[in-house]
Formats: structure tokens, sequence, C-alpha cells
């Protein structure tokens, strides 16, 4: 599973969008208090220097400069800049924000007329100047830093917050994975948790006992089944070699080719039986290899009673006999039912079974597959209109071909036939 996709993902997410939430609502609360702060701030400033100037009138009868850099003070109307001139016409004695345009700063001027002189006098406020010296503590700067550093936080405090709350999941991850399904355990040692965790531990070990006590009535069944089926399977066997020997069956015709289908019969139904229990074994380790040449030749002997008096021609064509990590049952039940199909559906024309370094193909000329069956017949007891089997060959190829980590590809043009290819994928060892 991709990181993006897991609950560890929306955790961190949901952590920072939560943090960047908060983050911005306290910036956002902190920039507005502080603009109101600096505008008094400002104001304070020019009533200090409107103090300082009257005071210094007062005392040395002379008009000062301000103390500080950013307010400059005009006497009168006349002196200040002539865009100033409509707006400062109307104001009166005090200190005033003004805002020319939407694209400019406001800025404050304080205005006051001093004794004996009849003028107006202007001190105005740098607002551009007093920002372009503090541009670092911007608002939309600080909120940037802010956010980028309070994000890093975030994440780490969201990742390793993930790693902690999820670590017990991880752990019963790791358990479950790494089960056995040959030795379920009733109880993981170690595991009993508390909330949530605990219930879905329990949930969890309920659910595998109840699985493991069916795996176990389901291998009972299996060698149960196997052992009671081979044994009728094997009296009937014995007994169609017997009469096979009885001068009326050798004598008479008429009775030798039921004999020959009673006898195919008995070999399929052991075959089915011994793929099933192939299927039933878990996890089996492989320690057998197989060629894979023998096999394909094996299977076509066993059935070339299908293509009997049929206009068919079969080319075997072995580039390469590869040996597979595979027990020679399982090669033997794969590369069987995909021959047996070929032959079974096709009446004329060409069978053609290829084996290469890293697949085995099987083309035939047959009828083909309707398309809207074509996704449909690996599963159970889907046959073609004209098969004369239970409709497993396909599933059995595809049931193996997943545990064993084949690939089956299916291709086929009704009218025209039918390509089944297996790739061996990472199987092959030589």
């Amino acid at each position: 599973m991709k990181f993006y996709q897991s609950l560890k993902f929306r955790l961190v997410g949901w952590i920072l969008l939560l943090g960047m939430g908060l983050v911005i609502v306290c910036l956002a609360s902190v920039f507005f208090i502080a603009s109101q702060l600096a505008d008094q701030l400002i104001t304070a400033l020019v009533n200090t220097e409107m103090d300082y100037v009257k005071h210094q009138y007062n005392t040395r009868q002379i008009t000062p400069e301000p103390h500080s850099r950013f307010v400059r003070i005009y006497s009168g109307l006349e002196q200040t800049p002539e865009s100033f001139h409509p707006v400062f016409k109307t104001l009166t004695p005090g200190v005033h924000s003004i805002e020319i345009t939407e694209e400019t700063e406001p800025f404050w001027v304080g205005v006051m007329v001093l004794p004996n002189t009849g003028k107006t006098h202007y001190l105005i406020f740098d607002t551009e100047g007093f920002l372009e010296q503090i541009d670092f503590l911007r608002p939309e700067t600080i909120f940037l830093i802010s956010l980028g550093l309070l994000s890093l936080i975030g994440l780490f405090i969201g990742i390793f917050a993930a790693k902690v709350i999820f670590k017990p999941v991880d752990d019963l991850i790791v358990k479950i994975r790494d089960l056995n399904p040959e030795q379920i355990p009733d109880r993981w040692e170690g595991s009993r948790k508390s909330g949530e965790l605990g219930t879905l531990t329990q949930t969890i070990e309920a659910t595998m006992n109840r699985i493991r006590q069916s795996l176990e009535r389901e291998k009972q069944f299996t060698r149960d089944a196997s052992h009671e089926l081979r044994t009728p399977l094997t009296v009937v066997k014995g007994a169609v070699e017997v009469m096979e020997d009885y001068p009326q069956v050798v004598n008479t015709p008429e009775l030798k080719k039921p004999m020959k289908r009673i006898r195919r019969s008995i070999k399929d139904m052991e075959n089915l039986i011994e793929t099933f229990l192939w299927l039933a074994r878990e996890g089996q380790e492989v320690k057998q290899t197989t060629r894979v040449e023998p096999m394909v030749k094996k299977a076509i002997q066993a059935n070339e009673y299908l293509i009997e008096n049929k206009a068919v021609n079969v080319q075997i064509e072995i580039r390469r006999n590869p040996r597979l990590k595979v027990a020679k049952e399982v090669l033997y039940i794969t590369v069987s039912n995909l021959i047996r199909n070929a032959f079974q559906f096709t009446t004329r024309g060409t069978i053609t079974i290829t084996v290469e370094a890293n697949h085995l193909a099987v083309r035939d000329t047959g009828p083909g597959i309707d398309p809207d069956q074509l996704d449909q017949v690996t599963r159970s007891h889907i046959k073609g209109k004209k098969s004369k089997g239970f409709g497993l060959g396909l599933n059995i190829v595809s049931r193996l071909c997943d545990r064993y980590g084949w690939r089956m590809n299916i291709d086929s043009s009704l009218g025209k036939g039918t390509e089944v290819t297996i790739h061996w994928m990472g199987t092959n060892t030589a």
C-alpha cells in the first residue's frame, strides 16, 4: 500500500491542516492587534513631535526639526506637496490618518497652529520609509516565515504522533502477515490491548480461530475424500483391466470403445483428485524442479484420443526446455488442461504448442471464445456449449498460476481460434 493511501498519511495531513488553520487564525489575530497598536504608536509619536515643536517654539521662538527622521515639518500649506493640498485644506488641528489611494500605504499628519504665527504647521510621518526600514517585520513576511516554521514543526509532530499511535497497529499487521495458515495460534501473546485496539485484536483472534477450524475441517474432508474416492476408482480401474482381457471384449470391437472411455474417465478423475489435493496444500515449500518438455509430451499423449478421426494437425515447437521450481504433478495438471481444451474444441486445422524459456503457449484453430465470456472463462463451472467437462480446466490453471506466481493470458477471436499463454515469470531456474 502506498503511503499517501494510508491512515498515517491522513493523520499527518489532518494535523498539518489543523495546525495551519490555528496558525492562520492566531497570526490574523496578532496582525490585527499589531496593526491597531501600530496606529496608536504612530499617532503617539506624531503627538510627541507636536508637543516638542510647541515647547521649542514657546521657549526659543523657533520652529525646530523633529526628533524622528521619519517626520518632516512644513510651515504653511504652500510648503507641503501640492498633491496634498486638497486634503490638507479640510484638516483640523490634531493627528489624522490619511489614505490617498488603495495602492499606497496610509500616512499620518499632525496639524498644529503655533502661537503668534498665524500659520498652520503640518508634521507628516513618512510611512513608506518607515516600512522600508522594518521590511523584515512586514506582516506578509512574518506570516510566511511563521507558517513555514510551524508547518515543519507540525509535520515532525504529525509523523512522530503517527508512528507512536500506529505502532500497535503495525505490530498487529506484522503478526497477521507472518501467520502460518498451518499453525494459527489460539491467542497472540503480548497482544492484549485496551480500547478499540484491544477490541480489534480480539475480533481478529476470534476470526482466525474460526478460519483455523474451517481449515481443519477442509483438510480432514480432503484427506477423507481423497481416500474414499481413490478406493472405488482403484476397484473400477482393476475391474476394467480384467474385463479388457475377457475374450468377449477382445473379440468384440463394439465393447472395446466403451472400455477405453471408462479407462480415460478414470484417468481424468484421478488427475482431478490429484489437482484438488495440490490446490489444498497451502504454503507447501517447493523442493522439486521439473522440465517442461516431458510434461508437454505426456499431456499430448494422454489427450490424443480427443482428436481421433479429426482433421487436426499438432505442431510442437520446443525452442527451450526450462526447468521450473514446481512439482511435476502441478506442471502436468497445468499443461494437460490447456492441451485438453485445445484438443477438445478444435475440429479441424492446427494446434501449435510452443515452449520458450519464459512461457508456454497453446494456440488452436477452434471456434474461439465469445468476447462476452472471455473475462469469465477462468471462473469455476464456466464452460463452452460443446464442452463435455465440468468447466474447471481454466479455473484450475488460473488458481495454479496464482499459487506459483505465473501469469496467464488468453487471446481469442470468435471463429478463428484461441491462444493461451502461461508466463513462468521468475520461476525459471535453468
